[in-house]
């Protein structure tokens, strides 16, 4: 790999005339780069520090540039591996990312998810964002691998570059998407907004795909946008908004074709009747999950037992005081 002998070839190579690298005093708080690569923001977010225009980056000036550089060479080069389907390649250069961030491995060994866990995730498992029933509505290589770009961006939090894909997909840059096609581009924007915190917008954005089925929930692309426009409407201070997403929920627990987003609004509709001390309702709920529900029934039991000797309390006190 160049790169890779570039950057051994640098760091091999000592520092010769210090002197005429150095910068004038005056000109050091415009030049001088971050001297950490990352750092963690107020509400615990691990963020990458930006290179600003003007400031003077080698290996002198910026003790972590060329370790940064091998970082994004492992990512990008295990990407295309897991691209081509070599699972075992990419896995052995995601592997050097550990290698090259200090943050990113104090986070995998206190098991924090970061951008290394996640791409091996999903190298494991075959996918990283768009499940692969999604994936596979994909036969055109220059969309899919834009799909799968989104995704690698998206878990490596490069929201802008997953912004952009998602954009082009939508505006036929790739290609005319049919309509089902345009579920996961049209999902994955509602994402990003929802990532910048944008969620009165990321919801009607989700609801395009909702409603693509003519409100029927049709596929399994609509009934994760229905579960994550519930979500963020949660979120949003509107009452309309809020009801929507309660009847989405209502909806999705309905649904004849049960899969993980049906799953997962019961056991979210279940811990809010709880909160109101609809204990009945909440229990039925989790009583009822499907066999089929996987580990999702394995949580519903954990609720149950957590929760049914409260409700048996509570029931006995509103007993005593009638």
């Amino acid at each position: 790999m160049l790169l890779d002998t570039w950057i051994q070839e640098v760091q091999a190579k000592p520092v010769l005339n210090i002197t005429k690298l150095a910068v004038p005093d005056a000109a050091k708080a415009v030049t001088t780069p971050p001297q950490e690569e990352k750092h963690v923001d107020f509400w615990g977010n691990v963020k990458k520090n930006d290179i600003q225009p003007g400031q003077l980056v080698n290996p002198k000036t910026c003790p972590w540039y060329l370790d940064d550089l091998k970082e994004q060479m492992a990512m990008y080069l295990g990407f295309l591996y897991f691209v081509e389907g070599d699972k075992e390649k990419a896995l052995v250069w995601y592997k050097k990312i550990l290698d090259c961030d200090p943050q990113t491995r104090r986070m995998d060994t206190s098991g924090e998810w970061n951008d290394y866990s996640r791409l091996k995730w999903g190298a494991e498992h075959g996918y990283l964002y768009a499940y692969p029933q999604e994936l596979a509505l994909y036969n055109d290589p220059r969309q899919k691998l834009a799909v799968l770009l989104f995704d690698f961006y998206f878990v490596t939090e490069q929201t802008a570059k997953a912004e952009s894909i998602a954009r082009r997909l939508l505006g036929g840059d790739l290609g005319l998407l049919k309509v089902q096609q345009r579920e996961y581009p049209q999902f994955a924007y509602g994402v990003i907004l929802d990532w910048k915190r944008n969620r009165a917008l990321a919801f009607p954005e989700f609801m395009k795909v909702v409603r693509a089925g003519g409100d029927r929930l049709a596929t399994f692309t609509q009934c994760r946008a229905a579960y994550a426009a519930a979500n963020v409407s949660r979120r949003i201070d509107d009452e309309k908004v809020r009801r929507r997403g309660q009847e989405l929920f209502a909806r999705l627990i309905r649904h004849s074709h049960q899969n993980e987003f049906t799953y997962k609004a019961r056991i979210e509709v279940a811990l809010d009747l709880i909160n109101e001390g609809r204990w009945s309702e909440s229990l039925h709920l989790l009583r009822t999950m499907p066999d089929t529900a996987g580990d999702f029934k394995a949580l519903a039991q954990f609720y149950l037992q957590r929760y049914e000797p409260m409700a048996r309390d509570a029931q006995q006190k509103g007993a005593q005081q009638r």
